[in-house]
C-alpha cells in the first residue's frame, strides 16, 4: 500500500464525473462531451494525471443520489483512496441538485482525503471557495424546488382541463391539437382490442387468463418486448378507469378532456366481475354454472324476472331445477326446462328446400353489392388519376416559372392532399376476399344442427351461442320458449319460409330498387359500403351475430 509521504511526493490523480438528465440532454452546454472536454481541460491545466476514465450518468436525475456511475465513483474512492486526490465535475448542480445530497457526498469523499472541484465554479478549500460551494449547491436546490413546483402547478392546470401529464394507458396516443396542446386520443390500431377485451370480459365467463389467450390470438403484443402480451398487463388495462374518459386525481375524479374508449357501464360491469367489492380477481363462477347454462339467458314471462338454478335433496338423492329469482312462481326440473329450450332451437332449423333458396338470395345480393362497390371503386380511380394529373401540371407549371415558389408550394399541398383524401376514402370500399360458398355452408350447417350444438357445448360457448342467437335473451311462460329479438341471419330465414313465392335480394344485402318489392324490409340488415368488408365467415357466428350483419 502507498504510504501518504509516498503519495505526497506522486502526481496527483484525479476522476471526473459527468451528469446529464434525459431534459437537459438537448442543451449543448450541457453535454457529456463538453463536461468531460472541460473538466479534462481543468485537470491538464493544474497538472493532475486521470487516475481511470471518466464515470458518467447519461439521462440520470440528481434528485437522487442512486445513480449507476455515482455509486461506481464512491464505491471506487472507498477502494482506491490512496491513489485518489480528487473529484471533478462541470458545475456543482452536476453531483446533486439538493444540499443534504451535497453534503453527503462531499463528507464521503473528504473522508478518503478527496477533494471535489468544478471546473466552471471559483470553489476549494479556502474559506471563501467554501461559501462559494454551500452557496452554490444552495442555488442548485433551489433551482430544483423551482422547477418542481412548476412541475406540480403545471399538473394542476392540466387536470383542471381534463388532461393528464402522464404516460396514457395503453390504447391512447399523445397528439397535439390544431391549438398546439398537448392532449391523448385513441390509438386507431390498439384502441379497437382494448374495447374488446372489456366486451369480452364483461359477459362473465372468461378469466383473465382466457382473455390473454385470445388477446394472443388477437396479435396483441408487449409494447416494449413485441412479446405476447401478458396477464398481468390485461389485468391493468382492465382496471384503467382512463378508457371511460375519467381518471383519478388526488382523491377526486376528473371528467376528461378526450375520447373515451368505453362506456362507464362497461368499466363498472368489468369491475364488478374482477371482484371489486370481494378483492376476488378470479372467474366470476358465483354467477355462472355449467350446471344451468340459461340462468344467464332465460328470463321468467310473467315478471320478466332472470331464472336462476339450484340443487335441492329428496328422496335418496340431488335434483337439479330452474326457478324465477323475483316471483318464485314454481319449480321447473333441468332436464324439462332445457329439453324445452332444445326443442325451441329445433324450430329455428330451416326447412327442407329452405338452404337452396337462402344461399341464391344471399349468393344473388353479395354479387350485386361486389358489382356496385366495384363501380364506386373505378370512379375513385378515375377521380385519383384526374388529381394526379392536376399536380403534376402545378410541377410543370411551376418548372417554367409560370407559378412561383409559394403559389407552386400552396397548390401542391393541396393536389396531395386531394389524393390522399380519395386514397383513403376509396380504402373504405375495399372488400376483403373470402370462399362465400365456403361460408354459406358452414353457416347453413350451423342453423340445421343448431340444437345438438348447443346440447354439445362448453359452458362459455353457450354463453356466447345464446348471446348471438337471442341478443335480448329468452322468455319462458312455464310451457314454451319465446324471444322478442333473434338474430337477423334467422329473420332472413324466416322470411324466405314464408314468402318463397315473392322472393327478392333483401333491403340492406342489396339497395331498393325502383323496380320489385322487397319483402324482407322487415330483416333490418342495413349494410353500408364502409361496413361490408365487415363481413366475415371465419366462424359460424359470423353470420349469426347482429354487431358483424349490422
Amino acid at each position: 500500500m502507498i504510504t501518504s509521504a509516498e503519495k505526497s511526493h506522486e502526481k496527483l490523480r484525479a476522476i471526473i464525473y459527468a451528469r446529464v438528465s434525459t431534459e437537459e440532454q438537448a442543451k449543448h452546454n450541457f453535454s457529456l462531451e463538453n463536461q468531460v472536454e472541460v473538466c479534462t481541460r481543468w485537470v491538464n491545466d493544474r497538472g493532475y494525471e486521470l487516475a481511470t476514465a471518466p464515470f458518467i450518468d447519461a439521462g440520470q436525475s440528481a434528485k437522487t443520489m442512486n445513480r449507476p456511475a455515482l455509486q461506481k465513483l464512491l464505491e471506487y474512492c472507498r477502494k482506491h483512496k490512496d491513489r485518489v486526490d480528487a473529484v471533478v465535475i462541470y458545475k456543482i448542480d452536476r453531483v446533486a441538485r439538493n444540499l443534504v445530497d451535497h453534503t453527503a457526498i462531499k463528507l464521503i469523499l473528504s473522508q478518503n482525503g478527496i477533494s471535489l472541484y468544478s471546473a466552471t465554479e471559483a470553489i476549494d478549500n479556502t474559506t471563501t471557495g467554501k461559501l462559494v460551494e454551500n452557496i452554490m449547491a444552495t442555488i442548485a436546490q433551489f433551482d430544483n424546488d423551482t422547477k418542481s413546483d412548476r412541475t406540480k402547478d403545471g399538473i394542476r392546470k392540466r387536470v383542471g382541463k381534463g388532461q393528464i401529464s402522464w404516460v396514457a394507458s395503453r390504447g391512447y396516443r399523445h397528439v397535439l391539437t390544431t391549438e398546439g396542446r398537448k392532449t391523448i386520443e385513441p390509438d386507431p390500431e390498439i384502441a379497437p382490442f382494448i374495447k374488446r377485451l372489456f366486451e369480452e370480459y364483461a359477459k362473465g365467463i372468461y378469466k383473465v387468463s382466457e382473455l390473454t389467450r385470445m388477446a394472443h390470438s388477437w396479435g396483441m403484443r408487449a409494447k416494449r418486448s413485441n412479446k405476447p402480451i401478458r396477464q398481468q398487463a390485461i389485468h391493468k388495462i382492465l382496471r384503467s378507469k382512463l378508457y371511460t374518459g375519467r381518471f383519478d386525481y388526488k382523491d377526486e375524479e376528473i371528467e376528461g378532456g378526450f375520447e373515451p374508449i368505453i362506456s362507464v357501464e362497461l368499466f363498472n360491469k368489468v369491475q364488478f366481475y374482477l371482484g371489486t367489492n370481494t378483492n376476488n380477481t378470479s372467474h366470476p363462477k358465483r354467477m355462472l354454472n355449467p350446471d344451468f347454462p340459461l340462468r344467464v339467458t332465460a328470463r321468467c314471462a310473467k315478471c320478466s324476472g332472470k331464472f336462476t338454478g339450484s340443487w335441492s335433496r329428496g328422496n335418496g338423492g340431488k335434483y337439479a331445477y330452474y326457478h324465477c329469482a323475483k316471483c318464485h312462481a314454481p319449480n321447473i326440473a333441468k332436464a324439462v326446462f332445457e329439453t324445452q329450450f332444445i326443442e325451441f332451437l329445433q324450430k329455428l332449423s330451416p326447412k327442407a328446400g329452405d338452404a337452396r333458396l337462402f344461399k341464391s338470395v344471399v349468393t344473388d345480393a353479395w354479387q350485386k353489392k361486389q358489382n356496385e362497390i366495384g363501380q364506386d371503386i373505378a370512379l375513385f380511380d378515375k377521380q385519383i388519376q384526374k388529381a394526379e394529373d392536376e399536380k403534376q401540371k402545378v410541377i410543370d407549371l411551376a418548372k417554367r416559372g409560370v407559378l412561383d415558389d409559394e403559389t407552386a408550394k400552396d397548390e401542391l399541398a393541396k393536389a396531395k392532399e386531394k389524393i390522399a383524401l380519395l386514397r383513403i376514402e376509396r380504402n373504405e370500399y375495399q372488400i376483403d376476399e373470402f370462399d362465400l360458398e365456403a361460408g354459406l355452408n358452414f353457416c347453413l350447417f350451423f342453423m340445421e344442427n343448431v340444437h345438438r350444438l348447443w346440447h354439445e357445448a362448453t359452458l362459455a360457448q353457450k354463453i356466447k351461442f345464446q348471446e348471438m342467437v337471442f341478443p335480448k335473451g329468452v322468455t319462458y311462460d312455464y310451457e314454451r320458449f319465446g324471444t322478442t329479438e333473434i338474430a337477423s341471419i334467422y329473420e332472413l330465414k324466416q322470411a324466405i319460409s314464408e314468402k318463397k313465392s315473392t322472393m327478392v335480394p333483401p333491403e340492406g344485402l342489396e339497395p331498393t330498387r325502383p323496380y320489385g318489392h322487397s319483402i324482407l324490409s322487415a330483416t333490418r340488415i342495413p349494410i353500408s359500403p364502409r361496413r361490408l368488408k365487415h363481413l366475415h365467415f371465419t366462424a359460424p357466428f359470423a353470420l349469426l351475430s347482429t354487431d358483424v350483419l349490422y
